[in-house]
């Protein structure tokens, strides 16, 4: 570039390395944008976590109530109980995608213990992947106690179990490719040989 003495630099010129550091804080602050969804996971848990508790506590009225007609046939209390523990299920879960995109975007030192704590992305989709198969499962279970004969149930089962080892395959696949990943990885230069 040749210089040029009438040159004069315009505005944009004067004030980029400015306009570059503000952006720069503005994109780096953005991560916080989805603590919004740790609010909203963490509200949908409680929600669940409430509505399941209500509930609960109704349906074991009710059978204090009814006691009778419940020792009688209990598969009616035993499919409300089961949906309860899968709204239970889907609490926790809410509850640990809170957690993850709290520690993931926002602040990553929380006490937490070992198995609730999320280090990257794939930490978080393979706990959900986790809480999915479950709540699958539960789903199922309920499918089964209201069971009414037939071979409708084969097909939902059949459904349940190619949906389950999908997932499975999913998570140990992707833990299988990231043991290998740092299996392969060189040691560290800093760190001395165990002798």
């Amino acid at each position: 570039m040749r210089y040029d003495p009438a040159y004069r630099p315009g505005f944009i010129q004067l004030i980029a390395p400015a306009g570059r550091l503000v952006l720069k804080k503005i994109i780096s602050s953005s991560r916080y944008i989805v603590s919004a969804a740790s609010v909203g996971a963490f509200i949908a848990s409680l929600l669940l976590l409430v509505v399941a508790l209500a509930q609960t506590v109704g349906v074991v009225s009710r059978a204090v109530t009814n006691f009778r007609a419940v020792v009688a046939d209990p598969k009616e209390l035993t499919l409300v109980l089961v949906t309860n523990i899968d709204l239970f299920l889907l609490s926790a879960g809410f509850y640990i995608i809170a957690l993850g995109f709290y520690e993931l975007f926002v602040d990553d030192n929380i006490s937490l213990p070992d198995w609730l704590e999320i280090h990257d992305f794939d930490d978080l989709k393979s706990n959900l992947v986790g809480i999915i198969i479950v709540v699958i499962a539960v789903a199922f279970l309920g499918q089964v106690i209201d069971w009414k004969g037939g071979s409708d149930i084969a097909y939902f089962g059949g459904a349940v179990a190619l949906v389950t080892a999908a997932l499975t395959y999913f998570i140990t696949a992707k833990a299988s490719k990231d043991k290998k990943a740092r299996d392969q990885e060189p040691p560290d230069k800093d760190k001395r040989p165990s002798t």
